[in-house]
């Protein structure tokens, strides 16, 4: 089971390699592109699903994407406080990713929004109390200024 705390390695990685933080202190998800087909995928893989080659090589995705789908869930699975928005963000590269959202309760929560990369406390886990952290989205106004703040905040 892999946990994602903010603390890293002098590789800047933070969980298995798919997500690390940039050198100006953003995050950054890696993926992987494909030489032979260009197929991108995330998290990191030895070889593409696409066609199968080995010839892969991990690739920074762009933070920046837009909101595909969404919903906002008024009753609660464990360990997430309800109301809380989560839809699936399409990458530039291709990438299309499932994700909690932020800023959804100032912001103009529609398909085709634009959304920012954010790594911030997913949950506390169920064990031992302690934050779990993972990938979220924070929708972007038309200036592409954030709209509210993350779990964090």
């Amino acid at each position: 089971m892999s946990r994602v705390h903010p603390e890293y390695d002098e590789s800047r990685l933070v969980v298995d390699g798919s997500i690390r933080v940039a050198e100006d202190g953003d995050p950054v998800l890696v993926g992987t592109e494909c030489a032979d087909c260009g197929f991108v995928v995330f998290p990191t893989r030895s070889f593409c699903r696409n066609c199968l080659s080995e010839d892969v090589q991990d690739i920074d995705l762009s933070r920046e994407g837009e909101l595909r789908t969404y919903t906002v869930a008024h009753t609660g699975q464990e360990g997430f406080e309800p109301p809380y928005a989560f839809g699936f963000v399409d990458l530039p590269e291709g990438v299309r990713l499932y994700s909690l959202l932020d800023g959804w309760e100032t912001g103009t929560l529609e398909v085709g929004a634009p959304v920012e990369l954010t790594l911030d406390e997913v949950r506390a886990d169920p064990e031992t109390g302690e934050p779990l952290f993972g990938h979220r989205f924070r929708l972007l106004d038309a200036a592409g200024g954030a709209t509210g703040g993350g779990a964090g905040d």
